[in-house]
């Protein structure tokens, strides 16, 4: 179960313009045909310079290098080796299940963070694929691979519109098998309120991509809470209420379940080799920048 202090009311939200497309780097060398910005596996006619090669050991005349060929002492011919650059696959799967209607996180800082993540995958070369999930994938507030100009609009226009509801990420595993089967990145966006034995299998199927989880969180849930005084807890997902006399022993153990919760949920991820980014009140691009670099 989901629940959340309070009663949040849902307000007309201005979206100010994308910041500039962020660099990102992988942790493994893409395959493919088309050309991109990261370096990729075997060779190529174009890419980054690796090194000069003997001609009988890469016969292909059309990378001769006179100039060093001409500098070899014992008259050897060499020709130029380069790295191809491969584009590669980007997708956002978001749970869009009712607890994450707290705060409106999904049609503020959730849309803010994969229309930049759209913007940057555009202009780099790559695509970008949009899966909204709660119980099931949400066709209408999902799209397909693409690197069209202004797709970052229309993917944040989308979670805009969505309105998060129903029990369960079911739809997110459904989101895993459309993936392309080559390697991609992939964000999967959720607050993780859900069974650790369901995340534990929602990585498992996700074993082939670079996967960034982005755990969307809010200071309300724990440093907003009262030491005393009524407040009202709403399960967002069954939309059943009720009211709590918060004290500071109620408090405490509200207090340190959340962060049981976010250990737990760290140590899955570690076992992956996988590292949580927080997006918490609002969008850091600044820190999004740091850990998008660091790969």
């Amino acid at each position: 179960m989901s629940e959340a202090p309070g009663t949040h009311h849902a307000q007309a939200r201005v979206h100010a313009p994308l910041h500039a497309p962020l660099a990102y780097r992988l942790r493994w060398r893409p395959e493919g045909v088309f050309p991109g910005a990261h370096p990729g596996h075997g060779e190529g006619m174009e890419g980054e310079f690796r090194r000069l090669v003997p001609l009988l050991r890469q016969p292909d005349p059309r990378r001769l290098d006179l100039r060093a060929s001409l500098r070899d002492p014992f008259g050897d011919l060499h020709v130029r080796q380069f790295a191809p650059r491969r584009a590669v696959a980007l997708a956002a799967l978001v749970d869009v299940s009712g607890s994450m209607r707290f705060g409106e996180a999904v049609r503020g800082r959730v849309a803010d963070l994969c229309g930049l993540l759209a913007l940057s995958a555009v202009r780099a070369g790559d695509s970008f694929a949009l899966f909204s999930c709660d119980a099931h994938l949400r066709d209408e507030a999902s799209l397909p691979p693409s690197r069209r100009r202004g797709l970052e609009e229309e993917v944040r226009q989308r979670l805009m519109a969505v309105r998060p509801q129903g029990r369960g990420t079911g739809g997110l595993m459904e989101a895993a098998e459309r993936l392309p089967a080559r390697r991609s990145l992939v964000f999967l966006v959720s607050d993780f309120l859900i069974p650790l034995d369901e995340l534990d299998r929602l990585l498992d199927a996700l074993w082939r991509h670079d996967v960034i989880p982005v755990r969307v969180a809010d200071s309300a849930l724990e440093d907003a809470l009262p030491r005393w005084g009524l407040i009202e807890i709403a399960d967002l997902e069954s939309g059943a209420s009720r009211l709590v006399f918060m004290r500071p022993g109620l408090r405490e153990r509200w207090r340190t379940r959340a962060r049981a919760h976010r250990d737990a949920l760290a140590h899955s991820f570690a076992r992956r080799g996988l590292r949580d980014f927080e997006l918490n009140d609002r969008l850091d691009h600044e820190a999004l920048a740091r850990r998008l670099l660091e790969g």
